[in-house]
């Protein structure tokens, strides 16, 4: 079970138990397919009024004074940078461990098309002020690939490695699914949730060829 950080900018991005039925423009399910299995580590509940509505216009979300990102674009710019981040890490790993061609090949797509992402993603922290706070830095939380089980993963060797990246690799995808959904649902700044848009598209395709 992970630890996750409960605070009520985050609240308003993670629905608790399942996928909130987003419409992202331009995004069809032909082109990112809706998760649906669940990640294999839950997020605890926060009780009552601590998980907001997915499904919520952005404009219901307050802005922060002076600012055109309101709590629900920094909440998630400050999860998708340290979740890409880790996952970049992983796909470093895979290149030179995996026994699956196919799992490389993802795992290369992974490295470009999620590495442009966290390009955006920094620079958008930069914009809102918030590029020196690291609010989720050690937490043990859904998507994120801890320092323990990346430690795991170089014991490994083989299909064994392969199986336990894959994993990893499902779970960063389906909740960076989730994430960009409630994004776009809730966030306000324009430039922010059009990077939601892509990484919702980018990952539902590289879920897609994920290995059942």
């Amino acid at each position: 079970m992970r630890r996750a950080f409960v605070g009520a900018a985050v609240a308003s991005l993670v629905v608790c138990g399942g996928l909130a039925a987003v419409a992202v423009p331009g995004a069809g399910p032909e082109q990112a397919p809706a998760v649906t299995g669940t990640a294999s580590r839950q997020e605890p509940s926060a009780g009552a009024g601590a998980v907001a509505g997915a499904g919520a216009s952005a404009t219901d979300a307050a802005p922060i004074a002076g600012s055109a990102f309101n709590p629900t674009d920094l909440a998630w710019l400050q999860l998708a940078a340290p979740m890409t981040e880790q996952a970049l890490q992983l796909t470093e790993l895979v290149a030179s461990r995996a026994a699956s061609p196919d799992l490389r090949e993802l795992a290369a797509a992974v490295t470009a098309a999620d590495g442009a992402e966290l390009t955006r993603l920094h620079a958008l922290l930069v914009r809102a002020g918030a590029d020196q706070a690291r609010p989720h830095e050690g937490h043990d939380m859904p998507g994120m690939t801890t320092a323990t089980e990346y430690a795991a993963a170089e014991r490994e060797s083989g299909a064994a490695f392969d199986r336990l990246v894959s994993t990893y690799l499902r779970e960063y995808l389906e909740q960076s699914v989730r994430l960009a959904d409630s994004e776009n649902a809730a966030g306000r700044d324009r430039a922010t949730r059009e990077l939601a848009a892509d990484v919702r598209l980018s990952r539902g395709a590289e879920l897609a060829r994920l290995a059942p």
